[in-house]
Order: C-alpha cells, then sequence, then structure tokens
C-alpha cells in the first residue's frame, strides 16, 4: 500500500486497527465506534469536530492509499496528518515504525552503474520580461486581472502581437515563454519544452506569504487557471491534457484537494480520467459542467457562473 510517498507492506485495514488500539490503550474516544464498509470506503467518526464523539461517522477513509475526508468538515487530509492529530506524533514515522515499508523519497538503489549528469538547465534571463511588460485588451477580454497579470509575469510581444507567458519551475526560474497569438489564437511553446505545472511557483509563492491553500482546481489551459486566479481561487494549468511529470508534481505538492477543470469536450474528459488514474494522494473532484449547456471551458464561463457551479465526485 502507497501512502504519499510511503511504500508500505500491509493494508488500510491493519493499519486503522493499530491506530484504534493505540488510542483505545490511551483511553481516547476517538474512532470509538471502529470503522464500517462503504464500497471504496470505510466510514468512521470524525476526530476533526466534537471532540470525536459523533453518533454517526460523517468521515471516510479511502482504502487504497488512507486518503482522509469528512462531508461535515469539507476538509481533507492524509492518513499521516490524521495520526498526527490523534496521537500528537509524526504519522510517517508511525507508519515506519510499525509497518514494513520505505520511504520513497530517500530509498536509493544502487546497482553499480554511475548515473549520467543531468544536463545543465539554461534558464532564461528574467531580464527579457522587461520588454514585454505592457498590458493588451486581450487580457482583460480572456478575464484576467491587472494583479494577476502582474503577479504571473503576463506580456505583451508588441513586435509578434502575442501574449507571453513565462513558465518557471518551482523555485521561480524561467523554464521557457510560452506566447498566444492574438489574430489566430494558437498557443506557441518552444520544441521539445518539458512542461511544468504552470502556476505551481506562485502556488507555494501564496503559501510562503502565509495564505492557507488546500484545494485548487487543474486546467488544461493557461487562461483557465488565470480566470480562476482573478475570481480569487487557486489553480494549476497544464499546457495540454497531462503528462506522467505533472501527475507526479500533482501528487507530490501540498493540497490535498484536486478539483478538476479541463475542457468539457472529449479530450477533456479523457484527460480527467487519466489524472483519476494517475495521480495518488488526493482528494479528486470535478467541475459539473452540465449546469451550464454550451460553455466549452472555464473561461468560457462567467465568474458567477464559475462560483456557483456544482462540484461532483466521480
Amino acid at each position: 500500500m502507497r501512502i504519499n510517498n510511503l511504500e508500505l507492506n500491509t493494508d488500510i485495514y491493519q493499519i486503522l486497527d493499530k491506530l484504534f488500539l493505540e488510542l483505545k490503550s490511551k483511553g481516547s474516544p476517538l474512532f470509538s465506534k471502529g470503522y464500517k464498509e462503504s464500497g471504496d470506503y470505510l466510514m468512521v467518526q470524525c476526530p476533526y469536530h466534537k471532540f470525536g464523539l459523533e453518533h454517526n461517522p460523517s468521515a471516510q477513509f479511502r482504502k487504497s492509499d488512507g486518503l482522509f475526508y469528512c462531508f461535515n468538515c469539507k476538509e481533507p487530509h492524509s492518513l499521516p496528518d490524521v495520526i498526527y492529530k490523534c496521537l500528537g506524533v509524526n504519522g510517517r514515522s508511525w507508519l515506519l515504525e510499525n509497518f514494513d515499508g520505505s520511504d520513497i523519497d530517500r530509498r536509493k538503489i544502487n546497482l553499480g552503474i554511475k548515473k549520467p549528469e543531468k544536463p545543465k538547465i539554461e534558464y532564461v534571463d528574467k531580464e527579457i520580461l522587461k520588454k514585454y511588460r505592457y498590458f493588451h485588451p486581450y487580457m482583460f477580454e480572456r478575464k484576467l486581472t491587472e494583479e494577476v497579470i502582474r503577479k504571473f509575469d503576463v506580456g505583451y510581444d508588441k513586435e509578434n502581437d502575442r501574449i507571453t507567458f513565462p513558465n518557471k519551475d518551482e523555485n521561480g526560474n524561467i523554464l521557457f515563454i510560452a506566447t498566444r497569438n492574438i489574430k489566430n489564437k494558437f498557443f506557441h511553446y518552444p520544441k521539445d519544452v518539458d512542461k511544468p505545472l504552470y502556476g505551481l511557483y506562485e502556488l507555494q509563492r501564496e503559501v510562503k506569504n502565509g495564505v492557507e491553500i488546500n484545494e485548487i482546481y487543474v486546467c488544461e489551459s493557461m487562461f483557465d487557471a488565470l480566470a480562476i486566479w482573478s475570481w480569487g481561487k487557486y489553480a494549476v494549468a497544464m499546457n495540454g491534457t497531462g503528462s506522467s511529470k505533472q501527475f507526479e508534481q500533482l501528487s507530490k505538492c501540498n493540497y490535498r484537494s484536486l478539483i478538476l477543470a479541463t475542457d468539457n469536450d472529449e479530450a477533456g474528459i479523457k484527460s480527467r480520467e487519466k489524472i483519476r488514474k494517475n495521480v495518488k494522494g488526493k482528494l479528486i473532484r470535478e467541475i459539473d459542467y452540465s449546469s451550464y449547456g454550451d460553455c466549452k471551458d472555464i473561461n468560457d464561463m462567467s465568474k458567477e457562473q464559475f462560483l456557483n457551479a456544482k462540484i461532483k465526485f466521480m
């Protein structure tokens, strides 16, 4: 069983049995009613409200990876987080101490073969952004605000009549600059680039500035993600329907809940299926486009439609 980046030789039943037994030995009332089977989930009392003393279970653990979600609190948590809440100890360490497993982040395999050195990344000089620091009416037609334009360094290339989008790594280094032609509305990317999650650096910067973020939207287009930011929510864009690297980034990111907001077409549906299949350890829901008829993507919605859109489990 894999929980976050821990590979454990056990299952959710043995983990919960051990946790519940330890809580009982300490005289704790948490999880006093045990768990109840419900398809792919185990229903339990929530330890995060009513001091864990609710009569009917309102929370669940997902059997595959231990992801916890309470339908009253509306806050998803990883299993290590729940262990910390209940026992006051490091949840990862508790799992490793009680079950035979390994930390994938720290595990190293040495076959006596020297790994080839990774090629040095050549970042784009940030000075070039000064060349593009212009506003264009098309930015606002696509529902961006000045604040978001500045936050993401979105610019305008006067010479080629294109909107510019710096794509950054998690440390803020510019990997490449994508562009959108205003007339033919095509996106352009440098040849053979490995696309990161657009917006991941800006999310991390918000967190460092003290903003608490537990939930993010996942989009195909940068314009869709930027519109969501302009409407007061948080999002990343895949610049497509998703890659293995991006799925890994989503699995490892610190945001517990993902809302899939890919396009309302066949490619978008397949993208959502790939995300659900490949992203682990997250509570995954999606926007219900059916309420809005012909809206083909987020940018096709009004702000009111987006903020009132239904979010559903699949």
